[in-house]
């Protein structure tokens, strides 16, 4: 009897939550259906009203018409059109306060615009509200009894110019909220792209006369002395005469250099140029610079002393000012006399009694020249030419380096949209569906909370004393097919509590914007400045995480699960949080249409590398720069990057300061294209970088739609503790990115297990989603407002001669130059012996660690000395002894 009491009121109960739940979804479609009515009515007493406006909806129709163009005057021809619009965007958006606000907006926009009708109708003059009325229900113009209203108010107060003003103003603002777009954008804009025209049109003037300038000193250095000769004497007929002071003569170059603006042929027969200096055949100029050399005149020429002379020395009597450091070209076809001036300083030795004497007919014999001094000013032409080249490209980079950047504005992403996900008593619904079914197995258990992300909900359970969680693991199978779920993933236990989490998919999907998570206080907030946006988790929460603390992140995943947009999501969140200073860029992406759109951004150390034999040469350029940068470190006596960067802020701003270094993010997208063309090189870099860059500041961001053992090999997975798995069709692709199972039971899209360094067990998230046009509205918005980029010209060389051969690198110096280990041989003939092989026998023969040991195996699997790893059994022997001796002949 006891039993069936007990029976009898558990069912009264259960109907009891079953008539309830019934009543409810009664109410709901009951509520459905008195919204479409609405909506059809409201439509049908729209139509009336259009076609009344016209004479055409009878008496009925009419008299409504003409009150509808009393109260909004010629805005009655199109209210029935907002009235429809406006009722279909409130119910479709219902409970959504930015559409509330427009629906606000676009009343006031027709209050203001009736206004401004009225108000060119009547002008200053308005009839008030009543007289609107009744004018426009009948003529059926102006602004009607509204329109009157507002212009009663407004006009006796502000006159009838501050009324246009305040109704224009007020109407654009009304706009700028109903459309979300700004008006004054698009001027700033425009004007924007004025000035910088402007700008960059007066510098190509610039240096458009720069450069001419440049070339009319470098026409000028290139002229010559032709046809002056070392041998120069004073002819015997004309000897000196003395003269008195008002006749002391100058050498007048500026007009020697006039007379000699043509450059001809050169003349190597001797020619004579006769200089004479004489009284009214010149113009008296000022004497030279002090600091031109003077040239004394003798009272007699010795013809064996100029000829023991230099041509530099002879130049020197001619010298120009300082200004003018150039040759003087002759004209050797002219045999005509040019006047000259020469300073003539005072001799006290030879003429004490006359402080001036005059100068006589000189006689300048031309000789044949040599082509050596034309080479040379040519050698100079050249020299001088490669140092302002190298002058302008130094004051680009100064100028590159100078400019601020800017940041990309949060407005260029799409925001987030009004999807409220599962309701809450389909939540309730399904926990005790979820607490029902266990129950039926046997298990008793009590539904603690229940966690609702954006694709998939946690329902956290408590199981009874002397239950094993075993028990409700082994359960999957019979929850998913009584839930009618498409998967579940069962976390037993949950890390830190004392219960039970089973994961099912939500009905309705939220989709993750990648712009609300950029808003979010927790990533402007996060002072690392390569921190990223991973997404939310399964409570909802913001998931931010910092690339610096992982050190290295391995993203994996079957195709289309969501690999290409995560990584975008990385760069985005770069992009919108550090400086072109603090952080630098290297991607690689041999599929060539996932990263070239970020070509020209200036975090970009060099432009995307598409090549996969480049990319092998951009990972040991990378090896090469964490080298480099580890021996400033110890010449500086920091640990780190951070430590470096501090000490040099401390330092004094002079000429000798150093830079800071940034940080270099290394991105991959696709290992598996990089591993089948330089498996081996690309394996060494990426395992010296994993174990050894964290310090220097250079992290590996490493992409791969194959999780398979050929691809993430046990040297790179030991080296990559932080993790991203996304969906994969089965258990195996799951260890091999994770250890662990799970990684099957995603739903793809973006679902994920997140297992960042320290992180006792992954951690479900839902990434964000970031579109093809919003990356390329922040990257074209970057190139617009920072300028053009100029990339490091060295790192391409370096990269350039690493991939030629000139440079290599390797894991540690005991490899020999094949790159095989110099163990190899003697591990072969180990195993042959042996005729089974493992890496831990490799360790205790030859006393080495883990990752030489398997890393001699790798080879002597390369080799086919040994067959493929079978789990924990050790590894078959392929070869006998005579065949790795021919081997040994052959390649060894």
């Amino acid at each position: 009897m006891a039993t069936g009491k007990r029976k009898s009121s558990s069912g009264r109960k259960t109907s009891g939550r079953k008539t309830n739940s019934g009543r409810k979804k009664n109410d709901i479609q009951q509520e459905s259906f008195t919204e479409e009515v609405i909506l059809w009515v409201i439509l049908a007493v729209s139509i009336l009203l259009f076609i009344s406006n016209f004479g055409i909806g009878g008496a009925i129709g009419n008299a409504v018409s003409s009150f509808f163009f009393g109260v909004f005057g010629l805005i009655a021809y199109i209210f029935p059109v907002v009235l429809v619009i406006g009722t279909f965007f409130a119910a479709s958006n219902k409970g959504n306060r930015i559409a509330t606000v427009k629906i606000v907006a676009a009343v006031f926009f027709v209050l203001f615009l009736c206004m401004f009708i009225e108000i060119v109708r009547c002008g200053a003059e308005v009839a008030g509200a009543a007289g609107a009325y009744q004018y426009c229900s009948v003529h059926k113009i102006g602004g009607g009894f509204l329109g009157g209203l507002l212009a009663g108010i407004f006009c006796p107060n502000f006159g009838l110019l501050g009324s246009y003003v305040i109704d224009v103003v007020a109407m654009i603002i009304c706009l700028v909220l109903i459309t979300e777009r700004s008006a004054l954008k698009g001027v700033q804009k425009g004007s924007r792209k004025v000035y910088e025209t402007a700008k960059e049109s007066n510098e190509r003037h610039r240096e458009l006369a720069e450069q001419r300038r440049e070339e009319r000193e470098l026409r000028r250095m290139d002229r010559k002395v032709e046809g002056v000769a070392v041998d120069t004497r004073v002819l015997p007929d004309r000897k000196a005469e003395p003269m008195g002071s008002d006749e002391v003569s100058e050498i007048n170059i500026d007009k020697l250099l006039e007379q000699s603006n043509t450059n001809l042929p050169e003349i190597k027969e001797e020619k004579h140029v006769t200089l004479t200096a004489g009284g009214a055949e010149y113009q008296k100029l000022p004497a030279m610079e002090p600091e031109t050399e003077p040239y004394v005149a003798p009272s007699a020429f010795s013809e064996e002393a100029f000829e023991a002379k230099e041509l530099e020395e002879d130049a020197s009597i001619f010298h120009s000012e300082p200004a003018y450091q150039e040759s003087i070209h002759t004209e050797p076809a002219y045999e005509e006399h040019h006047p000259v001036e020469e300073s003539i300083p005072y001799d006290a030795a030879e003429k004490p009694e006359e402080p001036h004497v005059r100068a006589e007919k000189v006689e300048l014999h031309s000789s044949e020249r040599t082509e050596k001094p034309k080479k040379n000013v040519k050698a100079t032409e050249e020299d001088i030419q490669n140092d302002v080249s190298s002058i302008e490209e130094e004051i680009h980079l100064e100028a590159q380096k100078e400019r601020k950047y800017v940041f990309p504005p949060v407005s260029l992403l799409k925001p987030p949209g009004n999807k409220q996900g599962d309701s809450k008593q389909h939540l309730q619904e399904t926990a005790q569906k979820l607490q029902q079914t266990l129950k039926n197995f046997g298990v008793n258990v009590t539904i603690t909370n229940i966690s609702c992300g954006p694709s998939v909900t946690r329902y956290e359970i408590q199981p009874e004393m002397g239950v094993k969680v075993s028990k409700i693991v082994n359960l999957a199978d019979d929850i998913k097919l009584n839930l009618a779920a498409a998967d579940i993933r069962i976390e037993a236990p949950i890390p830190g509590k004392a219960a039970v989490g089973i994961e099912v998919p939500n009905k309705e999907t939220l989709m993750v914007s990648f712009r609300e998570l950029v808003d979010s206080p927790e990533f402007k907030n996060h002072p690392s400045n390569i921190s990223f946006c991973v997404g939310k988790d399964i409570g909802g929460n913001v998931t931010v995480a910092d690339i610096a603390k992982m050190p290295h992140l391995l993203i994996a995943g079957a195709t289309g699960s969501g690999k290409s947009v995560c990584i975008n999501t990385i760069i985005m969140s770069i992009l919108y949080k550090a400086d072109p200073k603090d952080v630098k860029l290297i991607m690689v992406d041999p599929k060539v249409v996932e990263l070239s759109i970020y070509n020209g951004i200036p975090h970009l150390l060099i432009p995307v590398v598409t090549d996969p034999k480049k990319a092998a040469g951009a990972l040991h350029w990378a090896v090469a720069e964490m080298t480099d940068r580890y021996q400033k470190f110890a010449e500086a006596n920091v640990r780190d990057l951070k430590g470096y960067n501090a000490k040099i802020d401390d330092l004094p701003d002079g000429e000798d300061k150093p830079e800071k270094l940034p940080q270099i993010v290394i991105i991959v997208d696709e290992l598996a294209d990089l591993m089948m063309v330089a498996a081996s090189d690309v394996e060494e870099s990426i395992c010296r970088l994993a174990q050894l860059a964290r310090a220097c500041g250079i992290h590996l961001i490493i992409a791969t739609q194959r999780p398979s053992v050929n691809v993430i090999t046990g040297l790179i997975k030991a080296n990559m503790p932080s993790r991203i798995a996304f969906a994969v069709t089965s258990g195996i692709d799951s260890r091999t990115i994770l250890d662990m199972n799970g990684a099957e039971k995603l739903l793809g899209k973006g679902d994920m297990l997140f297992d960042p360094q320290g992180v006792p067990k992954p951690l479900r998230v839902q990434g964000a989603f970031v579109s093809d046009k919003e990356v390329a509205d922040v990257v074209a918005y970057i190139k617009e407002e920072n300028g053009q980029v100029s990339y490091n010209s060295s790192v391409e060389e370096q990269m350039n001669s690493i991939e030629s051969g000139n440079t290599t690198v390797s894991i540690d110096s005991g490899q020999t130059g094949d790159g095989r280990d110099p163990y190899f041989a003697d591990a072969a003939k180990l195993l042959i012996d042996k005729e089974k092989g493992s890496i831990g026998m490799l360790q205790r023969y030859f006393k080495v660690g883990f990752n030489r040991a398997a890393r001699i195996m790798d080879q002597l699997e390369e080799a086919g000395i040994v067959g493929p790893e079978e789990g924990t059994k050790p590894r078959k022997v392929l070869m006998s002894p005579e065949q790795f001796e021919q081997y040994e002949e052959e390649y060894l």
